[in-house]
């Protein structure tokens, strides 16, 4: 039996031998238990900083990665944003009203209006000017009032001026002339613009330019250089809001150099020069946050894990964002902001796919021109937030009715078009069609008002009508116009008919310019006779035109193309002078003479009249010019004047049609007439109703209470007569008392 010697720890038998190879065994197992950790913590702390370090290079590199790509992100962002600007410039610029306004019929008013006032209030340029083909300013103008000549005379003596040139050689080249001799231009939009980066008074700014071109053409043109019309925006911290707004970024700064921290990119004008930096901070800063953690990592591996893990989750997550970001950016720059739909470039884009594809080419497709008829009244009645809700209502009923899948887009302020696949026709066509015609001619709610929502629309099938998009949407835009033309709110399909009319009407225009020159207008006269007595009062003069080989030629078939061809201004002063030069002789009898806004609103108008006066010898109270509604919806100081110098020389003025449109009893205040036109159509309807028969008392009443005359026009039975003597009309017109007839037949003198 052994006893234990615990000084020692050896185990001693009664013969005193010892157990060797146990006591080996237990050193081997007692030295193991301290030098294994010992062992074990270098191998640890080695495999902690190799992992430590790979992944710290692995999250610098990905940081880099992830910088580049905000980089490119950023700078594929500003290109669009730069590219938007010129496409909102192009909806101002390539359009046939704009080439007559600027080039064919010079209209400076109308010039101020869109290039100042509506491109002010659509897409806010800081300045805005018209450069004629021999580099001068025609026109400018400032958003917040400051001079604007000096900016474009920077402009137009720097770099910028190649691309000027490039502009106008490319519009040259784009030229043809058909075999009618017609000059057309059959260039490509996109060659008619360019853009550049300047510092404008020391501020960097976008420069934008587009020439005025007809859009979608077949109007008279000119060969020569073009017009160009030129925007400028400053990158002030409104415009980087902007940006900002569609960055995946949190700060955005214009400035000389790139901070420590932050990284940039530089903008460089068309000489390649950076005229600033445009400088933010980077997403992900997860190497700063690592090397600032490394005592705390050395103390707590497992938070270190964390933090690793949580910045490569940062990187992830920072990477997923931008892309999404990124697509969002692409997305608003190829739709509109307001509706959703798709610009007019990304239309045609899409659209010009799916008309190459398999299923279109077999089954055909069909393209919807839509037009808001009435979105300029309601801006100028209920205000420019009105006509927003309207553009956004029209569009929310658009895509509700054609599905998320249908390709819409938006290519002016009411205009959108819609590709719908399959042929449609008289004897086929879609309920959804029918369907969306009906919602948009419902009227749309605001603020408690009711907002006339009429539509009209025109439809034209591919490939029946046209072979590519250009082609389809010109051919809509014909049929859009007939409906227009035709009373609006409703559709019409596009047949060839209306392209032979559309040549017809070519022919008329070519033709009206050699009725001015040859004298083939004449005026008809029709009597305006006092109610009671039957005794004429006034002729009211109407153009007729003599043609030498169609005959008397309809007003309304010529007038419409006479104010496309920019013959409107020429034949008003035609009339208006051939009037007071025939009732010169008619002793007491007076004239009355339809105005248009155009010719009230031109410059001088009111001397004008005056000088005819005066070289005919005709009194001023034997003048009666006869003014629509649409002229007193504009309400400007110029429109107030010209009405307070005419009522001073004691012309008399007619408000037309009265109760037709728009009327507001603030304009009977605001604006001195001393007679009101009551409408044939409320005069028609004599005697059918009594809501009607009461309306026409309640205008006659109004007009006595405001001290005016009245003139019910349309009077063609006694009945219509008795009715209005009774009710205190105190003039009458109409085919009861005579028809519209030349001078000679007309029983009034011929002027000599």
């Amino acid at each position: 039996m052994g006893i234990i010697d615990d000084k020692n720890d050896e185990t001693i038998y009664g013969d005193g031998s010892e157990n060797r190879e146990g006591v080996v065994k237990r050193r081997i197992g007692i030295n193991t238990l301290f030098v294994a950790p010992v062992a074990v913590v270098p191998v640890l702390f080695t495999i902690v900083l190799v992992v430590f370090g790979a992944v710290f290079i692995k999250v610098w590199i990905a940081e880099k990665e992830t910088a580049q790509r905000e980089v490119m992100a950023v700078s594929r962002i500003f290109d669009s944003y730069q590219q938007s600007l010129v496409d909102e410039m192009e909806r101002y610029a390539a359009s046939n009203a704009a080439y007559i306004n600027v080039v064919s019929k010079p209209d400076a008013n109308w010039i101020s209006g869109r290039f100042g006032v509506d491109m002010a209030g659509d897409f806010s340029p800081d300045f805005s000017g018209l450069i004629e083909p021999s580099d001068g300013l025609t026109f400018s103008a400032s958003r917040s009032g400051e001079p604007a000549q000096p900016v474009f005379q920077h402009i137009l003596s720097s770099d910028f001026a190649n691309a000027l040139q490039l502009i106008r050689n490319n519009y040259l080249a784009g030229l043809s002339a058909n075999e009618a001799g017609d000059i057309l231009f059959a260039g490509d939009l996109a060659d008619l613009n360019g853009s550049d980066v300047f510092r404008i008074n020391g501020i960097p700014s976008l420069v934008t330019a587009f020439a005025i071109v007809p859009d979608p053409g077949g109007i008279p043109m000119v060969y020569q250089e073009p017009y160009i019309l030129i925007s400028v925006f400053k990158l002030n911290d409104r415009r980087l809001a902007e940006l900002l707004s569609i960055l995946p970024v949190e700060q955005l700064e214009l400035l000389d150099e790139v901070p420590e921290g932050m990284i940039g990119i530089p903008l460089k004008n068309a000489a390649g020069s950076s005229v600033a930096l445009l400088v933010w901070n980077p997403i992900s800063r997860a190497t700063g946050v690592i090397v600032s953690s490394i005592p705390v990592l050395f103390l707590s591996l497992g938070t270190i894990l964390i933090m690793v893990l949580a910045a490569l989750r940062q990187i992830t997550q920072a990477k997923s964002e931008l892309a999404v970001q990124e697509q969002e950016a692409r997305r608003a720059a190829s739709h509109d902001s307001m509706t959703g739909f798709t610009t007019r470039a990304q239309f045609y884009k899409e659209a010009g796919k799916r008309l190459s594809s398999e299923d279109v080419r077999i089954n055909g497709a069909s393209l919807v021109y839509l037009d808001l008829d009435n979105l300029k009244e309601v801006n100028d009645i209920h205000g420019h937030m009105a006509g927003d809700w309207l553009i956004m209502s029209q569009a929310v009923r658009i895509r509700k009715r054609l599905g998320p899948d249908a390709l819409i887009g938006r290519i002016g302020g009411d205009e959108f078009v819609v590709l719908v696949e399959g042929r449609v026709g008289e004897d086929h066509f879609p309920s959804n069609l029918v369907g969306l015609f009906d919602d948009l001619i419902e009227p749309i709610e605001f603020e408690g008002r009711l907002i006339d929502a009429s539509c009209s629309a025109g439809i034209a099938r591919f490939p029946d009508h046209g072979r590519g998009i250009l082609d389809i949407i010109r051919s809509a835009d014909v049929a859009l116009q007939r409906c227009k033309a035709e009373g609006k709110r409703s559709y019409r399909l596009f047949d060839n008919r209306m392209d032979e009319e559309r040549c017809e009407r070519r022919q008329l225009r070519s033709e009206l310019a050699t009725a001015l020159q040859d004298d083939q207008f004449e005026l008809f006269y029709q009597s305006i006779v006092v109610s009671e007595t039957g005794e004429r009062a006034h002729a009211e003069a109407l153009i007729r035109w003599r043609h030498p080989e169609r005959g008397l030629v309809s007003p309304g078939l010529f007038l419409p193309i006479a104010k496309e061809a920019g013959f409107t201004s020429e034949i008003d002063n035609w009339v208006l002078e051939r009037a007071i030069r025939d009732a010169s002789n008619w002793g007491g009898t007076g004239v009355s003479v339809n105005v248009s806004s155009s010719q009230f609103q031109k410059e001088g108008f009111a001397e004008h009249v005056a000088d005819l006066l005066m070289t005919y010898g005709l009194s001023a109270d034997q003048l009666l010019l006869e003014i629509t509604e649409d002229l007193v919806l504009e309400e400007d100081q110029c429109t107030q004047k010209v009405f307070a110098e005419l009522r001073d020389m004691n012309i008399g003025l007619a408000i037309d049609d009265f109760g037709t449109g728009y009327s507001s009893l603030s304009y009977l205040h605001k604006y001195p007439f001393n007679t009101m036109k009551i409408d044939r159509s409320f005069v028609a309807r004599i005697g059918i109703s009594e809501e009607n028969d009461m309306l026409v008392r309640t205008l006659l009443g109004i007009a006595k209470v405001m001290g005016m005359k009245t003139i019910g026009e349309g009077v063609e039975t006694q009945e219509q007569r008795e009715f209005l003597v009774n009710a205190g009309c105190e003039y009458l017109q109409g085919y009861l008392f005579d028809r519209p007839a030349p001078l000679a037949e007309s029983g009034l003198k011929r002027a000599s």
